[in-house]
């Protein structure tokens, strides 16, 4: 498959999925929505997005939990398996409409399988696109992967935890560095545990406020949650790279003396 068919084979793909994610929002959610109230129904993208599908479904949720568990968790997998951006607002909105830890479970679940989508995608249809425009920056991260392959799973949930490379490129990249589907299931499971804490707490607090104005998603204890979440994952690699024993004697050469001996 050359790069320009991948590249078509992906954008049919995107096209279809997001035009049936359309038509499930538009037959699925309340069609009496007010005439002011119309111009609130879009993509979550601020605080205010958000405390506005929060008001709007506020009601129809308690008549029809399943209906919108369903339409949220398949717009939140779409948007992770293309790695399109968004997928915060929708972690707040999560929180908004499901409470904390029902919000905390359906968020972490959409946002770990949506990733696997995303690094099936990579495999299957996009190796002759990361091939040909992202193979040096794969090579670069590729020697980082090896020095920690012992260590690979913390090594690889501490990447999701940090900043230091995109969530987007851990997707992309992962198949093609390695990295079986066990190890990114469960390294991403653990890796986007602090966002997902934080976002979804975020969106509780979001839909109690009488405002968005007063939102904010960095707060001190949010900060060291992630930096203690960050110390425990690399609390094993440390470990394990002192217990490597780097002054171990290697076995001395025979000298004259000892071989005259065994003559």
């Amino acid at each position: 498959m050359t790069p320009r068919q991948s590249f078509l084979l992906l954008l049919a793909l995107i096209i279809t999925t997001f035009t049936s994610v359309y038509f499930l929002v538009k037959y699925t959610l309340p069609k009496d929505v007010p005439e002011d109230r119309r111009e609130w129904i879009k993509f979550p993208r601020s605080a205010e997005d958000v405390q506005h599908w929060s008001i709007l479904l506020e009601d129809y949720l308690k008549q029809h939990y399943y209906q919108v568990l369903f339409v949220f968790m398949t717009l939140y997998i779409s948007v992770q398996a293309f790695a399109i951006p968004g997928s915060v607002m929708l972690s707040v909105l999560g929180g908004a409409l499901f409470k904390l830890w029902r919000g905390i479970i359906i968020v972490l679940f959409c946002a770990s399988f949506g990733a696997l989508c995303c690094y099936t995608i990579s495999w299957y249809v996009c190796h002759p696109i990361v091939e040909k425009y992202l193979k040096k920056r794969i090579q670069q991260l590729s020697v980082k992967i090896e020095a920690k392959r012992d260590q690979l799973f913390f090594y690889f949930a501490f990447l999701r935890v940090t900043p230091f490379v995109p969530n987007w490129f851990m997707n992309v990249a992962s198949p093609h560095l390695g990295i079986s589907p066990v190890i990114f299931y469960f390294g991403t499971l653990i890796g986007v545990l602090p966002n997902t804490l934080v976002t979804v707490q975020a969106g509780v607090t979001l839909a109690a406020l009488a405002s968005p104005d007063d939102f904010t998603l960095l707060t001190p204890e949010n900060i060291i949650m992630t930096i203690v979440i960050c110390i425990c994952l690399l609390i094993p690699i440390i470990l394990h790279r002192n217990s490597e024993d780097p002054t171990a004697e290697t076995p001395k050469p025979a000298s004259d003396e000892d071989g005259l001996a065994q003559v």
